[in-house]
């Protein structure tokens, strides 16, 4: 066997790659384990400058390392990468020496090489890994800093904008779960993140609408490599065209809470970067899981911190409102102490005795339904409001309720009109009598002394009550909340009360399986209308008849 057979066994048998080139970079030699690791057959390559194996971003380092071979300095080391014949890059760490010919000049450059190909990927997943968990663990410290809700917010888009890349978007759904409202944007481009905003602001999104209805029913993330024109003119707003014809990729997350989706986040990658990954969806999977924690935990902070100044509030309220008749009333039991020898008491003027007495028992009568309603709310909040059932004539409970609103209205002037047919229901009297009374009450305190006018009939089977008043009327914005506690459309320094009054009338309706709503524009008054079902479903006391126990 002669050495060159030897050589060319040894060549081809050995694991590593061995290539061997000529002084002009051309291929000479190029064994088994070159054909595996890039898929050319040697025919193929032969007499081939070996300039097309290397990526055109490398090529000057290998170049510059071919010179110094060429030149008679080595051997040397190199690490670099070669495209294969299917366009896939493999890794190569080279050893490098040269063979020389009689006059001592290189003849041969002999390269062997380990494709390291595999373990360059598998370091590189760990590098990946590890800023991933690093990147989780630093976005759950920056989430978790801070309570407040605008600021979470404001922090999770811009770390998402950071860590992933490039414009983030977040958007909550609306308390009736029919819209999406945008709550942060953030892009490191001001002007960019100032435009998404104006237009999302103005072409507000319905929750059923495009892809963000995708991406929420299906309680997944949505991620789109490639987002053409075609998919935005397909499945979004024509609004939202003018800055998506700048986003090449996208990705859409819910927030989820205890399987309850909240609202989404969407990013947005800028025309011209790298597609988003099936690594960065898993990436911001962890993170919007993260900050639907955080951003949950925001807003029950913030639900706490008004629960608490509205309850700060009422406190206040109540002191003033309870303050206000024990100090009447404690100076009325101070005239007639001064008094309280039968003698002194004859030489009074009848009238004087009478007012005293008088603003004694209307003192009394207040604070008594100031008691009243602060044990109602707290029936109420426990589910213990019992309702005592009987035949109710509708038109008896206002009458009732007009002897007990008739000092107030005197003193704001205001005239109660009173139209209605007679009608009948199985109802607590003494609560619907209280529905009434509120209603007319909360009329006179806020009907600026004009006339209130109360109507009455019967519609289908329900009973139908309609208190309206003339004042100042209810923005439509305060509406929603002015049937829960301690709530009011004004300040309570110009009209005093504790806040409960419509809360209770609200319960006491529901609890006969009624419904009450309100119309009103500011400036233009108020109207309450009540819906009574005639026979309502309730949970009745054992003395009532049986035939309303199956209804």
């Amino acid at each position: 066997m002669h050495d060159s057979d030897l050589a060319q066994i040894v060549t081809e048998t050995v694991g590593a790659l061995v290539l061997v080139l000529d002084r002009e970079a051309r291929i000479e030699r190029w064994n088994a384990a070159c054909e595996v690791a890039t898929g050319y057959d040697r025919d193929e390559v032969l007499g081939r400058p070996f300039w097309f194996l290397v990526p055109p971003d490398e090529r000057p380092a290998v170049e510059a390392v071919f010179s110094r071979l060429i030149a008679r300095d080595f051997p040397n080391r190199h690490e670099n990468s070669w495209i294969a014949k299917d366009g896939s890059r493999r890794r190569i760490v080279w050893s490098n020496t040269a063979l020389l010919d009689v006059s001592g000049a290189v003849k041969l450059v002999i390269a062997t090489g380990i494709d390291i190909t595999d373990r360059t990927r598998a370091e590189e997943a760990l590098r990946r890994q590890a800023k991933r968990l690093e990147a989780l663990a630093e976005a759950s410290r920056v989430f978790a800093s801070g309570l407040d809700y605008k600021t979470t917010l404001d922090t999770v888009a811009r770390r998402l904008s950071e860590l992933i890349g490039d414009g983030a978007l977040i958007r909550v759904v609306s308390p009736d779960g029919g819209w999406l409202v945008p709550v942060a944007v953030y892009h490191p481009i001001a002007e960019r993140a100032a435009l998404r905003r104006r237009v999302i602001q103005a072409a507000p999104q319905r929750t059923s609408e495009g892809m963000t209805a995708r991406a929420l029913q299906a309680h997944r993330t949505l991620r789109i490599p490639e987002l053409s024109l075609e998919i935005v003119h397909a499945e979004m707003k024509p609004e939202y065209w003018p800055y998506l014809e700048g986003v090449s990729s996208l990705m859409m997350a819910p927030l989820e809470h205890r399987r309850h989706v909240f609202g989404h986040i969407t990013l947005m990658r800028d025309a011209g970067g790298a597609p988003y990954t099936e690594e960065d969806e898993a990436l911001l999977d962890d993170l919007a899981h993260r900050a639907a924690q955080a951003i949950e935990n925001a807003r029950l902070y913030g639900e706490a911190q008004a629960a608490v100044a509205v309850r700060d509030e009422f406190l206040s309220i109540a002191s003033h409102e309870l303050r206000t008749p024990l100090t009447a009333l404690r100076l009325a039991l101070e005239n007639m102490r001064r008094v309280s020898t039968r003698e002194a008491i004859e030489r009074l003027p009848p009238q004087y005795v009478e007012r005293v007495l008088s603003t004694a028992e209307r003192q009394g009568q207040r604070l008594e339904k100031l008691v009243a309603a602060l044990l109602d709310v707290s029936r109420i909040h426990m589910g213990r409001l019992e309702l005592d059932i009987e035949e109710v004539d509708l038109g008896a409970s206002v009458q009732d309720a007009l002897g007990a609103v008739e000092d107030e209205a005197a003193q704001s002037g205001s005239q109660i009109q009173v139209r209605g047919e007679p009608v009948h229901g199985y109802w607590d009297r003494l609560r619907i009598s209280q529905v009434v009374t509120n209603l007319l009450s909360n009329a006179v305190k806020y009907g600026g002394g004009k006339p209130v006018e109360v109507e009455f009939g019967s519609r289908g089977d329900h009973a139908v009550l309609t208190v309206r008043d003339h004042g100042i009327g209810i923005d439509p914005a305060d509406q929603p909340q002015i049937f829960e506690r301690f709530e009011r459309a004004v300040s309570s320094r110009n009209y005093g009360g504790l806040g409960l009054g419509l809360y209770i009338v609200k319960r006491i309706v529901e609890a006969h399986g009624g419904t009450i709503r309100v119309e009103s524009k500011t400036g233009e008054g108020a109207a309450f209308l009540v819906e009574l079902p005639h026979r309502p479903v309730v949970a009745v006391r054992e003395h009532e008849e049986p035939e309303r126990q199956s209804h």
